[in-house]
């Protein structure tokens, strides 16, 4: 009986996924990604922290990131996330102060705007 009454609630939930492009899977937009790795996602749009992150640490982020397919308007900020990243797999152990301050203005704000998307889109 108990599984009658939260059918509608599943059904409802499962469809308000599907309408804005969360829900989970391989290759399901920007949110399905991140669904499927959760772990990862939970700190993807974080700055890096050498000594902490180390080059398999930003690899893997990178990894999830290029999945991302981007909306329109956070198509350039994932862009600059990307090549963020990209770059910090070379140089997070022979040069972390670059890395460091390569997390500045447009790095910043696009993980942020990423950040914001995921928290406020994707995990609702």
């Amino acid at each position: 009986m108990r599984a009658r009454r939260s059918t509608p609630a599943v059904l409802a939930l499962a469809a308000s996924l599907g309408m804005t492009g969360c829900a989970s899977g391989g290759d399901a937009g920007f949110c399905g990604p991140l669904h499927d790795d959760h772990e990862t996602a939970a700190v993807a749009f974080d700055p890096l922290i050498p000594g902490t992150d180390d080059a398999d640490t930003v690899r893997t982020r990178l990894a999830l990131v290029e999945k991302l397919e981007p909306t329109p308007e956070l198509a350039d900020d994932l862009q600059v996330w990307t090549d963020y990243l990209d770059d910090a797999v070379d140089t997070i152990h022979d040069d972390p102060d670059a890395v460091v301050a390569a997390h500045d203005g447009d790095v910043a704000a696009a993980g942020e705007a990423l950040s914001d998307y995921y928290g406020g889109i994707c995990l609702r």
